[in-house]
């Protein structure tokens, strides 16, 4: 009986290591060549992925993001708050950027942190870009809808609510329920399904348009500007002046005008169909990422420069402009938010298609997923299952829940892709050289670590990464006659040229990650509670200590000295910095939208656990079936879809 015992927990404890070793396993770099090699077609300029990434991100934000936030939160400073969360997303483009030049395949965060961090995570962040951008084709649609419906003064919303909602037995829903968005977004599968090329020229076009329509609207602006309106008394609203309502109104401004740079991801989900991503891809996001953030300081500037902020309407821009004397603003600024949406429509579409069509490219969601049309060289089938999903969403749900909810995938995204740089950037990449000696506290101790270390067929000795750990316990153990000072450099020598291929590096960066998420999560509430108490500023001070340990053990570590095209600059304190904002962003989110998270991500892991993890290529069985494959496009004999997904996915 107990050898039977032990035998069902010996199988149960190997199960569980070949799941967790399944759960760790991480994708491979391969030649730039297998990089490149792609069946999507390779036709996007530097101009085309700039103009997606500007069109994804300057559009609905600069005309209905900024009225509100300008009356009711910052007042003219909401100038600086578009600075703060320009450079705090600037912050993760870098990142991005990088990534970008190592593997320059579609999956935007999701293939970058297959790299780092293994396939669960990548799985993780994956899922959640997938409701992100079924929730971005949602919201947009529903504020497209909105801003047409207001040119015929709401008369579609009329119209839907008494005859097209009662007909439908759907009376009660009148209120939230938006037919017109349900045909937007059908409307724009149809323009997609024509092929990237002729979606990438009409994303070129209504890019263009709104950029222009954005430059008419600070130079009108500029004309009718009045510096009064930043100099105003106190006591005429708030605090007067630049800032009334002070720098907490900057900061808590900052935070929404960071959700209007979310896009920028998009671009790296162009790595597969650009001519040249390596080089393309870094450029189009330090473009776009730059004009963004000038359209929406100037026309933040103009809007609170022509009329005094507290008068600002919810209109926002027509208003203004039209109480200045141009009365065809309204028209002008409708026509620029409108070309605006088709372009973040657009930017939404193309990076959904690409994000489901790298997870089941790597086996983790279903094949037909990732079936590429022969013709138009996309994959039409995700495309069209997963924007079903956001047209209903766009018929059902009202827009700030759709938010709310696309908010926490954004964020997670960028705090994976800050998290996975510091980790590859510290990935050994070969021995070091023997010109360290200056890090060691005397020639003699350099000497016998040579002496130890490996040689090369020329002879010429290396310092291994691993030196310290190889030597014997006893080399270290009779430091008694060293100053205190020599014993900590000599210390801190053993940390930094440890191997950092073990688990020493992943644990100290998850072990900060984990206490930042703390310290943002509970700081406020400690910092406030010690008004009343103020021992409690001892545990916010030791949270910032760990903190700061774990970042200085990290940057201690050798970083690897591979040649890239870009890499970020200042690493680790460039992603850290990443990591402290998204980290701050996320933990400020309500309850309700974690809740949807979470159901969210238990649908997601029952489809990876009952689906992904077996047919994963990393599993040799798997990668096998799919070298069989001739031709993934074509469906052809070999192909391992069979039965009705392989009739299905043939038609197309």
């Amino acid at each position: 009986m107990s050898e039977r015992i032990s035998r069902i927990f010996s199988a149960s404890r190997n199960s569980v290591k070949e799941v967790w070793c399944k759960l760790r396993r991480t994708k491979e770099i391969g030649s730039v060549s297998d990089m490149l090699d792609t069946q999507l077609h390779r036709c996007l300029s530097t101009l085309d992925i700039t103009l997606l990434g500007i069109g994804h991100m300057v559009g609905s934000g600069v005309y209905v993001l900024t009225a509100p936030i300008a009356k009711k939160t910052a007042g003219p400073a909401i100038v600086i708050a578009y600075l703060i969360s320009g450079l705090a997303s600037l912050l993760a483009a870098l990142c991005y950027s990088e990534f970008s030049v190592r593997f320059p395949r579609a999956g935007s965060a999701y293939s970058y942190s297959y790299l780092a961090l293994g396939e669960f995570w990548a799985f993780t962040v994956g899922w959640n870009m997938v409701m992100e951008n079924l929730i971005g084709i949602a919201a947009v649609s529903r504020a497209f809808s909105s801003y047409i419906d207001s040119l015929v003064d709401g008369s579609i919303k009329k119209y839907i609510g008494t005859h097209v909602a009662s007909a439908l037995g759907l009376s009660s829903l009148s209120d939230n329920i938006d037919v017109l968005a349900f045909f937007i977004v059908i409307v724009f599968v149809f323009f997609l399904t024509c092929g990237v090329r002729v979606t990438s020229y009409l994303n070129n076009l209504f890019s263009l348009v709104n950029i222009g329509v954005i430059l008419i609207i600070i130079s009108v602006g500029a004309y009718f500007s009045d510096t009064a309106n930043w100099r105003l008394p106190d006591g005429s609203y708030g605090k007067g002046g630049f800032m009334p309502y002070g720098w907490s109104g900057v900061f808590a401004a900052s935070a929404s005008c960071f959700y209007a740079y979310i896009g920028f991801d998009s671009i790296a989900t162009s790595g597969e169909e650009a001519k040249d991503p390596q080089h393309s891809i870094p450029l189009a996001t330090f473009i776009s990422m730059g004009f963004a953030t000038l359209a929406y300081v100037g026309v933040s500037a103009v809007l609170t420069l022509m009329i005094p902020f507290y008068e600002i309407d919810e209109s926002g821009l027509p208003d203004a402009l039209g109480s200045n004397g141009a009365v065809w603003a309204k028209y002008l600024v409708v026509s620029g938010a409108c070309c605006g949406m088709v372009t973040v429509l657009i930017g939404t579409m193309y990076a959904l298609t690409r994000i489901v069509y790298a997870m089941a490219d790597d086996g983790l969601l279903f094949a037909w997923m990732g079936v590429v049309n022969e013709k138009t060289q996309i994959p039409l089938l995700a495309m069209y299952f997963f924007t079903s999903i956001g047209a209903i969403l766009a018929l059902l749900i009202d827009i700030t829940t759709l938010i709310e909810m696309m908010s926490i995938g954004t964020l997670l995204a960028y705090l994976v892709v800050s998290t996975s740089v510091i980790i590859v950037r510290y990935e050994p990449s070969e021995p070091m050289h023997q010109s360290l000696s200056t890090d060691f506290d005397n020639q003699q101790e350099l000497n016998e670590l040579s002496a130890e270390s490996p040689t090369r067929e020329n002879g010429d000795q290396l310092i291994s990464a691993s030196v310290y750990d190889n030597r014997k316990e006893s080399d270290y153990s009779d430091d008694s006659s060293l100053s205190f000072s020599r014993r900590v450099k000599r210390y801190f020598c053993k940390l930094r040229y440890r191997n950092t291929s073990d688990t020493f590096l992943t644990t100290t960066i998850a072990l900060m990650v984990l206490f930042i998420f703390i310290l943002c999560w509970f700081g406020p509430m400690l910092i406030k509670a010690s008004k009343t108490n103020s021992s409690l500023n001892v545990i916010t001070g030791l949270l910032a200590v760990i903190i700061a340990i774990c970042f200085t053990l990290i940057a201690l570590q050798e970083q690897n000295t591979s040649a890239l095209r870009y890499k970020v600059p200042f690493v680790p304190f460039v992603p850290t910095m990443s990591i402290v904002i998204n980290v701050a962003l996320m933990t400020n989110l309500n309850v309700l939208t974690w809740i949807r998270l979470i159901v969210w991500m238990i649908l997601g892991f029952a489809i990876y656990f009952g689906y992904g993890i077996k047919h994963s290529v990393l599993n040799p069985e798997a990668f096998k079936m799919k070298k069989d494959v001739k031709n993934w496009g074509s469906l052809d004999d070999h192909n391992y879809l069979t039965g009705e997904t392989a009739s299905i996915a043939s038609a197309y």
